[in-house]
């Protein structure tokens, strides 16, 4: 058990029989009479649905840890995403919509670490950026101010809005959550 102010980012809790993974934190300090308040953005493990929950600081909450295996994805199902173990060959599956977000991220092959909850899997532990090469973008405005952006394609397909300086071919630093510019990447 975890009391509601000690939760952060990223854990995971059990909620009415149901896990949520906590996505963000807002903390309110109580004035007087009135206590503090902690509002969470809880993300439903199994459906994806991100929802607002309040609780009193000292309220008592059921956290949970979670079993992260590496494991290789293989395909996408029409309700399904599909993972194999490289170690055993088991495959697992988790609902699309638990997913969803970091759908675009995912290419045939590539390594991810699954979480498993008493042996099920519930969800993925991904990175909370990535980098990606710009496929094509419009040429930037001269004498513009840094601060106008323009559209890109990257890579994977997504489009996001990028800086005038971004050029087609660059590598550039991508929130997974907001599918949004973060930073031009360090050339290796």
């Amino acid at each position: 058990m975890k009391e509601a102010h000690h939760l952060k980012e990223g854990d995971v809790i059990l909620l009415n029989g149901e896990l949520y993974k906590v996505v963000g934190l807002t903390r309110h300090s109580g004035k007087a009479q009135f206590g503090g308040l902690i509002k969470a953005t809880l993300k439903h493990m199994r459906t994806g649905k991100t929802s607002e929950h309040r609780f009193s600081p000292e309220e008592r909450l059921e956290d949970v840890h979670l079993e992260r295996v590496e494991m290789e994805f293989l395909y996408l199902d029409k309700e399904e995403v599909v993972f194999m173990d490289p170690q055993t060959f088991d495959q697992v599956s988790l609902p699309k919509g638990a997913v969803e977000t970091y759908l675009p991220f995912l290419k045939e092959g590539s390594k991810v670490r699954v979480e498993l909850y008493n042996g099920i899997p519930v969800g993925l532990d991904f990175p909370k950026t990535v980098v990606l090469r710009v496929e094509s973008t419009g040429s930037g405005i001269r004498g513009q101010l840094d601060n106008t952006w323009k559209e890109a394609k990257l890579e994977n397909g997504i489009t996001i809005m990028v800086p005038q300086f971004i050029e087609t071919g660059d590598l550039v630093v991508v929130d997974v959550e907001k599918h949004e510019y973060v930073d031009r990447a360090k050339k290796a």
